[in-house]
């Protein structure tokens, strides 16, 4: 077979792009410091990649989500903390009220104060953050406590009553492997993050056996009452009631802050998790800057002395000769 000067022409040009586009990918690959551009050049590789950018997206929703819990979490524990220091200063101005040493007129001044104590602890039992209600339980959307005629209402039933609240739950997937029971439709206890605080729960409702409300709103306006007709017959009973209404209200600001510390160490943990899931998926995907730059240059050289060699190998045309 004849080899002809064309046919030397053709496979050296070939050859000769070849090798340019295997310069040009090689340089692709290190401006982008990935060790592939396309799944078919490693599709094994490629597999594992794709399986680890799932885990980091979903790392990512974690996040996202922990951070949306841990603002609910930091409200409620910040209006449960203001709750708790009125209760304090409550306790103060009712222990003088209900000293001797107060006259009528006294007492008609600090139901002044319990008054306005009511309607600030009305604005906590409301607090709304992002547009949500942070003691309206499952039902955010909506404001919780409402007032008619002197009678607080949660989520329109009168908090006096001693059943017929709906306080629910609402769950965020932190990454716990949320699970949803069958049967009932329900999402099992400990595979997600409740961020539900009943304003039910939080202020008390109903009565006891003796007919003093649970719920602090109507307690303190009840005490107050007492102070305008200068009546103390009951008082101590009030008070008895106000100490473990109190001592309920340490208890949930406590339990608030183990779910706040729970979420910083699902946060760190998530981090934790999010830079291995990195670190893996720079190992699968990424390049060696270093080899690389140096097997550019091999490539580059040799493509150089392809170039000079293309001198040698390629024939003279008829334009050579009539220059």
């Amino acid at each position: 077979m004849r080899i002809t000067n064309r046919m030397i022409a053709n496979n050296y040009l070939h050859n000769l792009n070849s090798s340019l586009s295997d310069m040009i990918g090689l340089n692709e690959k290190i401006a982008a410091g990935r060790s592939y551009m396309k799944v078919s050049e490693d599709p094994a590789t490629a597999l594992k990649a794709m399986k680890v950018r799932q885990n980091l997206s979903r790392i990512s929703l974690y996040q996202d989500n922990v951070a949306d819990a841990n603002d609910m979490m930091t409200a409620v524990e910040s209006a449960i903390k203001e709750l708790n220091t009125m209760c304090v200063e409550i306790q103060t101005q009712i222990s003088q009220g209900r000293s001797d040493t107060s006259s009528a007129e006294d007492r008609v001044s600090l139901a002044a104060i319990l008054r306005n104590n009511q309607a600030e602890i009305f604005d906590i039992a409301n607090t709304k953050v992002a547009d949500q209600y942070i003691f309206g339980g499952a039902d955010m959307g909506e404001m919780p406590f409402t007032l008619s005629n002197g009678v607080l209402y949660y989520h329109g039933v009168d908090v006096n009553a001693n059943s017929g609240f709906s306080e629910g739950s609402m769950y965020f997937d932190l990454g716990l492997g949320m699970k949803v029971d069958g049967a009932t439709g329900e999402v099992v206890e400990g595979t997600a993050f409740n961020v539900s605080n009943p304003g039910s729960r939080v202020f008390g409702t109903g009565a006891d056996a003796e007919g003093i409300p649970n719920n602090i709103y109507h307690l303190l306006g009840d005490i107050a009452a007492m102070f305008e007709n200068n009546d103390m017959t009951n008082i101590d009973a009030y008070v008895t009631k106000l100490e473990a209404v109190y001592d309920d209200v340490v208890v949930q600001y406590a339990e608030v802050g183990q779910k706040t510390e729970f979420l910083d160490f699902l946060g760190d943990r998530l981090v934790e998790s999010k830079f291995n899931a990195q670190v893996k998926q720079t190992r699968l995907e990424g390049i060696n800057q270093a080899e690389a730059a140096v097997l550019f240059s091999e490539m580059q050289a040799a493509y150089n002395a392809a170039l000079s060699m293309g001198s040698k190998i390629l024939p003279y045309s008829l334009l050579d000769y009539l220059g």
